[in-house]
């Protein structure tokens, strides 16, 4: 593929790339693709993790035919801003304003912009798609309904997990009540934010982004995503413990225009297959294993013959 820098702005400058099929007649559709949670940068990495999945994803989409667009999120890789300062919808502003700047660019038709995103960014799709006006919308690994929903999820498959492991380890963690710990922790940290009205909160040395945290708990999915109408394929990951696997069905069935959904049944959060069992108390090191691994191939065919039909 061809690839070159591209910067617009909101109230930030933001900075990404821009991918290009080789082949060179007539303009081609383009996919937009929206982070997971985090400061991620355009490649889908982070400090703590270097996902590559959006480098990636750029690359297969260029093989088909398509040309993508994906960015550093504000605070992160070298756009501007603070990523501890920013809110949900700080993050929906930047999203319609990279739509804008796809659609502007001469390679590209600009009746073809589809919007993809992963984790947090099946969240954001929705209401950036209220001004976008996308051709199609793809979501990976998405919860359908706000972050609080997902987070507590993740705290409730811990407790289960660690009541139910077996072994030294298991009777260790029970000893130390870590499952229930990290619960009421929990508990106790997202009432504080409700309860506040800081941008940036700490909790002993941990920064926490409290505005963004506030705007996603308060936000209502539903309606935005009754709204869309266009082609929508959803796919998650049977072995994904950072949202519910099953609410890849509930986007096909809350959204008003064509819709697939899929589960992927060794599929995980980061979008790679994993050999081990679903696991929330070793996710690091199931991760830090995901890591080198390719794209999950069954997700990645989905996806192309979904194109087949809608984008190509």
């Amino acid at each position: 593929m061809k690839e070159r820098e591209i910067d617009f702005k909101t109230d930030v400058n933001l900075k990404g790339t821009v991918s290009l099929p080789k082949k060179s007649e007539g303009k081609f559709p383009l996919v937009v693709i929206f982070h997971g949670s985090g400061p991620v940068d355009r490649d889908g990495n982070a400090k703590v993790m270097q996902m590559n999945a959006y480098k990636l994803l750029a690359e297969f989409f260029a093989s088909i035919g398509v040309a993508v667009l994906r960015y550093d999120k504000r605070g992160a890789g070298i756009s501007g801003g603070d990523f501890y300062e920013t809110g949900m919808w700080d993050l929906v502003n930047d999203g319609i304003a990279a739509v804008k700047a796809a659609r502007e660019l001469p390679e590209i038709n600009p009746e073809r912009i589809f919007l993809l995103g992963h984790s947090e960014g099946c969240s954001l799709i929705p209401p950036i798609n209220r001004q976008a006006d996308a051709a199609g919308i793809i979501l990976l690994a998405g919860n359908a309904d706000n972050v609080r929903k997902a987070s507590e999820l993740q705290a409730r498959l811990l407790e289960e997990e660690v009541n139910e492991m077996k072994g030294v380890n298991g009777v260790l963690l029970r000893a130390l009540n870590v499952h229930k710990t990290a619960v009421s922790k929990q508990k106790k940290v997202f009432d504080e934010l409700m309860g506040s009205e800081k941008t940036v909160m700490k909790k002993g040395f941990t920064k926490i982004n409290a505005k963004w945290a506030r705007e996603h708990f308060q936000y209502n999915i539903k309606e935005d995503l009754a709204a869309i109408t266009c082609p929508v394929l959803a796919i998650t990951g049977k072995k994904d413990v950072q949202v519910n696997p099953d609410h890849v069905h509930l986007f096909a069935e809350k959204v008003n225009g064509r819709a697939e959904s899929y589960n992927v049944p060794k599929m995980n959060h980061l979008l790679r297959d994993q050999e081990e069992e679903a696991s929330i108390v070793k996710l690091k090191s199931i991760y830090k294993g995901s890591l080198s691994k390719p794209l999950s191939a069954e997700m990645l065919n989905i996806i192309e013959n979904w194109a087949k039909s809608y984008i190509l």
